[in-house]
Formats: structure tokens, sequence, C-alpha cells
């Protein structure tokens, strides 16, 4: 059996298609139309939070978007990888929860960004790592890819699934969302446009969902929420005490378990999974750093907390990208969106039902991850985790507990022994990346 740098393990007759990645582990930058399909990989997440966090605690949605262009943007030069970049949503959740304000919403950046820094410039991050085997990665990205699957169904049938319409097919005892058909139609789509098409599935999804969103609100069927015009300079200063110490126990607490398990090593074992010797750059030690960096920007110019995520990884990759070019194109799409917010131009015209189809579509990519693993003790471990989480609604917790588990039982029983066989199905449905030559 030979094993592929990216996890996959290929049977006898295997060849190895050949790879572009070089000597120096940089991958070529590439802008084509599967870069462009790629790049849209976080708007499904970034936009409806990004819009949520502005009007709940008074940002510049301009300001906003320019800090999530300038992410990308230097994301991409520094790692040379489709990297994502998203908002922290447990700290996005509990801002358009509690109402919490722009000088709440900048000490939880600067606070979490001297956390990730501390772990960047120290052995910690190395000796963290350590508490985060694969079987536990594996059930921390099993839980995103749930939780992404239920944000979604959420959405497809919620009065926003539809530009404000509300539409349903009564079944008799049941009322079935229109919003809910269009969602899983479109995953359905994405899903069968896996195979290179001459246009990306997602682009013609995007598209075609911009054009009805565009066409209803002017006909004046449908209507976009109005957002505030203008670029509003930043509040250089530091936040009061008061407004710090509520950060730090609304909004920073709950999020660093998820930073450190999502945002860190799980994203960089998704990463190293899709490419390989192309994702040298990303360590967890440079995550932390990149994570500092970005949030101590976000937090001094007033802009939400970001973060890069294993979920993101997928996205990007199985909508199409296999550079960073994917990623400058993404900076350069929310560039676009800070300048049409800049005129009062919501960038809510994409109906929800589409957003949330992507979102089913990644979600299942995301938890058929778990198909990398090998024995069932370690299957074992990532559905109790994934459980735990979706039970508690508490990823912190069913980590802690998968973990504690895994450790102390299923690693010294018989199951560790146990050989586990995927059936084709699942190979079909998320092929293990073993190539990243032009298509």
């Amino acid at each position: 059996m030979r094993t592929h740098p990216g996890g996959a393990t290929r049977g006898p007759g295997y060849r190895a298609r050949p790879s572009l990645v070089p000597r120096s582990a940089l991958l070529p930058l590439r802008y084509d139309r599967h870069e462009l399909a790629g790049s849209l990989g976080d708007i499904g997440v970034m936009i409806p939070l990004a819009v949520g966090v502005s009007a709940a605690a008074h940002l510049s949605l301009v300001t906003v978007f320019l800090c999530v262009a300038a992410s990308y943007a230097v994301t991409a030069l520094a790692f040379r990888v489709p990297l994502p970049v998203q908002p922290m949503k447990v700290m996005a959740a509990s801002i358009i929860a509690l109402g919490l304000s722009a000088s709440v919403v900048g000490a939880a950046s600067l606070e979490i960004a001297a956390l990730l820094l501390l772990l960047a410039f120290t052995p910690l991050a190395r000796y963290l790592a350590l508490l985060f085997p694969r079987a536990v990665l594996r059930g921390i990205q099993l839980s995103v890819g749930l939780l992404l699957l239920k944000g979604a169904l959420a959405t497809a049938s919620s009065g926003r699934a539809l530009s404000g319409l509300h539409l349903s097919i009564d079944l008799g005892a049941v009322m079935l969302p229109v919003g809910l058909l269009v969602a899983v139609a479109v995953a359905v789509f994405l899903l069968a446009g896996q195979r290179p098409w001459r246009v990306p599935a997602s682009l013609v999804v995007v598209g075609a969902g911009a054009a009805v969103g565009a066409l209803l609100a002017i006909l004046g069927v449908s209507h976009l929420a109005t957002i505030p015009a203008g670029l509003e300079w930043p509040p250089l200063h530091l936040p009061s005490a008061n407004d710090a110490w509520i950060a730090l126990y609304a909004l920073v607490l709950p999020q660093l378990p998820l930073s450190l398990g999502n945002s860190v090593f799980a994203t960089e074992n998704a990463m190293q999974h899709y490419y390989g010797g192309g994702a040298r750059r990303v360590t967890a030690r440079r995550l932390c750093l990149s994570l500092g960096l970005m949030n101590v920007a976000c937090g001094a110019l007033g802009g939400m907390s970001l973060c890069h995520g294993a979920g993101g990884a997928t996205a990007h990759y199985r909508l199409g990208a296999r550079s960073a070019g994917a990623t400058l194109i993404a900076a350069a799409v929310f560039s676009a969106l800070a300048v049409a917010a800049a005129f009062g131009i919501s960038p809510l015209f994409v109906p929800g039902a589409v957003l949330a189809g992507m979102l089913l579509y990644v979600g299942a990519e995301h938890c058929l991850l778990i198909a990398d693993l090998t024995t069932v003790d370690e299957v074992v471990c990532a559905v109790l985790i994934a459980v735990l989480a979706m039970a508690l609604n508490n990823l912190a917790v069913g980590f802690l507990v998968g973990w504690a588990v895994y450790m102390l039982a299923l690693k010294r029983s018989p199951l560790q022994r146990t050989a586990l066989r995927w059936p084709r199905l699942i190979e079909r449905l998320a092929p293990r990346p073993a190539w990243l030559e032009r298509e």
C-alpha cells in the first residue's frame, strides 16, 4: 500500500499523478474559473454574520469588509495556499444576541489576539498540539460539519431563505418551506458538479441566486435590509476596563477553545490533508501568529474578530480552489462588497436558501473527513465528540470528554486493533485529494 502525503492510502494499482508542488513548497498562483469558484467558499458564513455583527455593535460594514479583504490578501501571500478567513462564530453569535457595543467587540479582538500571540511566541502551541491526536481532530471537524448542517437547515427554513418571502408547501400535517427545498436542490447540484464542468457549479449557483435576488428586489416582491452608507473612521483608542472584562467573560473565554481546536489544530490538519507538501507553511505556531496579528488590526481599526477554520478549508477545496489565487480573488470580492456598502448597497441580495444550500454541501463534505480514520476506536472517539458537542451545544465540553475517553479507555481497548473499511459510496461522495495539477 502507498500513502499519499495528504493522508490518502492507495491500492497496489495506483499511479500517482504529477504534482505541481515545487521544491520550495510554494504552490504557483492561479487565476481561472475554478479559483474564482473556490474563492466563494466563505461567503455563506461571512456575509450574514458580518451584517449581523455590524448592525448589533454599530460597526461600519465598510470597515468590516475592508478588514476581511486585507486579511485575505495577507493570508494568501504569507501561506500561498487557499487558507480561509472567517468570522469567529461564537463571538459573532454572542455579539448579535447580546447587542454588545463596538468598544466591547474591539476589546475582545485585542484580548484573543494577545492570547494567540502568546502561543505563537512560546512553545505552548507545540505542547498543546499533543492534546489533539487525529481521532480528536476528526471529532472536532465532524462537530463543525454538523453545526454547519444545522445552521444551513435553520437558515433555509427561516424567513431569510427567500429574501423575506414566506413560501411553503402544504403536506397536510406539515408545512414544508420552499427555502428548504431550494437549499437541498443547491446542495445536490453542487454534489453533482464535483466533476470538472466548463462553468464550475458554485459560480452557477451564486450567479443564479444573485440574479433572482436582484430581480425580486427590483420588482418590489422582496425587500433588502437597509444598511448605513459611508465610511466611518476607526475608534483609535483603548477600551475601558469595564468593556475589557465584559469582552473577556462574554466573548473571549467561550471562543478560545473553539479557536484552538478548529482554527488552529484542525485547520492545520485539514490543509495538509488537502494540499500535502504545498501546505508546509501552515503550522500551528504560524496560524496562531496569523490569527493574533489579524485580530490586533481588526480590534484597532473597528472590524470584527476573524479566524481561520477547517470548515472553510473544505469549502475552498471542494468548490475548486487549488492555489492562493483563490484567496486573492476573495480579497477582491470583499473589497468590492466594501465599496458597495459605502454606497448603501446591501450584500444580502443572494437569497439565504442559496447560501444555505452551499453550507449544506460544505457541511456534508466536512463531516465525511471522518472517512480518513482507519480503526474503530478512532471513529468512536470522533462520533462521541460530535454527539456531545451537538447535544450540549458546546464544542469545548465535547472535546474534553471525548479526549479523556479516548486516551483513558478507547486507545487501550481491543477496538484499537479493529480495522474499519468504509463503503465505496463515502469515497465517491468525498474523494480523497491526491493531486494538485491543473484541471
